[in-house]
């Protein structure tokens, strides 16, 4: 299975979503929108961590099990606020306390089983 393209859009999407959260939570007490700064950097930071995961990062066999989890990072904090927007009922159960724990073990489960089955992945 060719997970590259996979491999660098979720990291992509990662380093987007942990960038922009942590400068705009960080930025918040000095700038009234600091989402306005942290957007942008955080867009631009998954740009250019998806492109080396496409182009130079993804040559290490020893890196792919570590690149796969940090995208299913990604993908799974996507998945939990698509079911938090989409299913009403879900918007009490489904909250960053919930989907970042979520989003950590699966994490960990795909790096896990990339690990174990590394002579899988192209």
């Amino acid at each position: 299975m060719n997970a590259r393209p996979v491999a660098a859009l979720g990291v992509a999407i990662t380093t987007f979503l942990a960038v922009a959260a942590v400068l705009t939570e960080a930025l918040a007490a000095r700038i009234a929108f600091s989402v306005f700064v942290g957007l942008p950097v955080g867009i631009a930071a998954g740009v250019v961590t998806g492109a080396a995961t496409q182009t130079r990062l993804w040559r290490s066999r020893g890196a792919r099990p570590v690149l796969l989890g940090i995208a299913a990072f990604g993908y799974a904090v996507l998945a939990a606020a698509a079911v938090s927007y989409a299913v009403p009922p879900a918007r009490g159960l489904v909250s960053v306390a919930t989907a970042v724990p979520f989003a950590a073990v699966c994490a960990v489960s795909v790096g896990l089983l990339a690990r174990r089955y590394s002579d899988r992945i192209d």
